[in-house]
């Protein structure tokens, strides 16, 4: 028996709720339909283990949708993530500045932050399939948009490209409505393992993703027009990606109207456009613990912990989110063809890894504390951003825009642009001197470090975010939780708005040694942080602790 005191609220006085009895209970398969659906067993059959299984196939049926609107988030950010910055280049080379690129992939993340309290509070109040359709026709539309920005003129096509990008962004604010719909429709021994599977749909769109773009590398950056009336489009490997992206929004719509069916455990209904809370705990302390849910009583601390957590581990990512591709461009000297291919490469490949590390650490959870999981997961992301800082004194290559002739004899650390496909223009490779001058002194990056760090946080990356929502879902406890995973995934979205404007513009003006020690730092201060408060981070009724 766990006690629960909150002194702000009950002056002392325990509420006590029978944790093996509710535990219990949550497993017991019994569920409801949302109001949106028009279809309610009766309670009389209730124990019939046929329609107990009958609704146990439709609860899951509804889970693997929402495993597949998680997929397609992943897949609409990382198609992108080679090839947005040879993208820009492209239709506005003006504007074509790390710092820029900061903002182009902030902007997705910003439109996120926007978005995820928005649709979290929606789906409390409503049924959860109106807000999930919402947010993928806005997908559809701005996929489109982001594809068809080279119809604009160079003036302007660099800002289409922002807030195209910002815009698909707000339609992925919907991840925090998945989560809490997955969440209230499990118990909390399937918790995990449901949210694993939705990380796991998620590494499956980084996997498909860059794999789908790759496909798009062999058409160039010429690729195919089609001329509809004054509209030019273009269908090539930076356009590509938009098209896949709204093809899967349709069929994401689809599935949602035919296929899903809002299931969730009883406990939690929505009656007169609200949401109350049934009995999951014994009648002794109904009364009570009815009390303590109706005023919030989990541990904040502990929530607001775990969402400081989150923020710093995306905040970390957004590096590999905002600056691969200049990164290998700059210190490998590769061209924008190269870039785009190689890193979708890497990204795929990696990605596997990720999947592999979402089933081992569903089943090591069961044997070894999630806490501890949590920090070692932390220490390889720490571990790969202090790999990443250059070693030796090699320079990178310098890009200049003069002819072969003009070269200074014997001059290894610069080199002439390089002859692209069509053979009638130049396209620069190397390190920018200028704008970037740090090119001239900053030691460079090797490959094998590269390919070190990625595969380092290939696997401490998806463990630490993983287990960071497990926590939080179990700290919230029976609770409708879309409003506070709305909070949590909006965390997320600022830290990945912050983190490409804070790396890209370290990266711009100072270079990688610099960029890489802040980030390190700042996933230092979030193992120190786990480390404070790591024996909070418990389940909603259970005692701060180790057991």
């Amino acid at each position: 028996m766990t006690s629960i005191q909150s002194a702000d609220d009950y002056d002392g006085d325990d509420v006590v709720v029978h944790s093996a009895q509710l535990r219990e209970q949550e497993k017991a398969p019994l569920l409801e339909e949302g109001k949106s659906d028009s279809r309610r067993e009766d309670s009389s059959q209730e124990d019939d283990p046929a329609a107990v299984k009958k609704r146990n196939r439709r609860r899951w049926r509804s889970i693997y949708v929402m495993y597949f609107t998680m997929f397609l988030s992943a897949v609409t950010f990382s198609i992108v993530l080679s090839s947005v910055w040879p993208y820009l280049l492209q239709v506005d080379y003006s504007h074509a500045s790390a710092s820029f690129l900061g903002w182009v992939v902030a902007a997705y993340s910003f439109g996120q932050l926007v978005a995820s309290p928005f649709f979290g509070a929606w789906a409390d109040w409503r049924p959860t399939r109106e807000p999930l359709v919402f947010s993928l026709v806005i997908t559809v539309v701005f996929n489109l948009l982001y594809s068809w920005t080279g119809a604009f003129s160079a003036d302007i096509a660099g800002w289409i490209l922002l807030i195209s990008r910002a815009l698909v962004g707000f339609g992925a604010g919907i991840a925090a409505v998945v989560r809490s719909y997955v969440s209230e429709a499990t118990t909390e021994s399937e918790r995990t393992g449901a949210m694993a599977g939705i990380s796991a749909a998620q590494a499956l769109g980084f996997i498909l993703g860059p794999a789908m773009g790759l496909a798009f590398v062999p058409l160039g950056s010429k690729g195919g027009h089609v001329q509809m009336g004054k509209l030019g489009l273009d269908f090539n490997m930076y356009t590509g990606p938009g098209y896949i992206g709204a093809l899967l929004g349709v069929a994401n719509i689809l599935l949602l109207v035919l296929i899903f069916r809002e299931c969730k455990l009883k406990g939690r209904e929505k009656q007169n456009g609200g949401r109350k809370m049934q009995k999951l705990i014994s009648e002794s302390t109904a009364s009570n613990a009815s009390c303590a849910m109706q005023l919030g009583h989990f541990n904040r601390a502990a929530a607001a912990m775990a969402v400081v957590l989150f923020f710093i581990i995306l905040f970390a990512f957004a590096v590999f989110e905002t600056i691969a591709t200049p990164l290998v461009m700059d210190e490998f000297a590769w061209s924008r063809k190269q870039a785009v291919f190689y890193n979708n490469a890497f990204f795929a490949a990696l990605a596997v890894v990720a999947i592999a590390s979402f089933i081992a650490v569903k089943f090591i959870s069961r044997r070894v504390d999630e806490r501890v999981l949590f920090m070692v997961a932390l220490f390889l992301v720490a571990l790969a951003f202090f790999v990443l800082i250059p070693m030796g004194n090699e320079l990178p290559k310098i890009t200049i825009s003069t002819s072969i002739d003009a070269l200074p004899a014997n001059n290894s650390s610069v080199i002439p642009p390089v002859v692209v496909a069509n053979a009638t223009e130049l396209e620069p490779v190397g390190c920018r001197d200028p704008p970037q001058t740090w090119c001239s002194h900053v030691p460079r990056i090797y490959l094998f470090q590269y390919l070190l760090a990625l595969l380092l946080v290939a696997v401490g990356y998806p463990i630490a975010s993983l287990l960071c929502y497990s926590i939080y879902s179990k700290i919230l406890g029976p609770f409708p939780q879309g409003t506070m995973m709305g909070l949590l995934t909006a965390a997320g979205s600022l830290a990945r708005s912050l983190g490409p404007i804070f790396v890209s513009t370290l990266y711009h003006h100072f270079g990688p040694v610099v960029t890489f020690a802040a980030v390190d730092g700042v996933v230092a201060l979030s193992i120190i942080l786990l480390l404070v408060s790591c024996r909070t981070l418990v389940p909603f009724g259970r005692q701060p602790g180790w057991s």
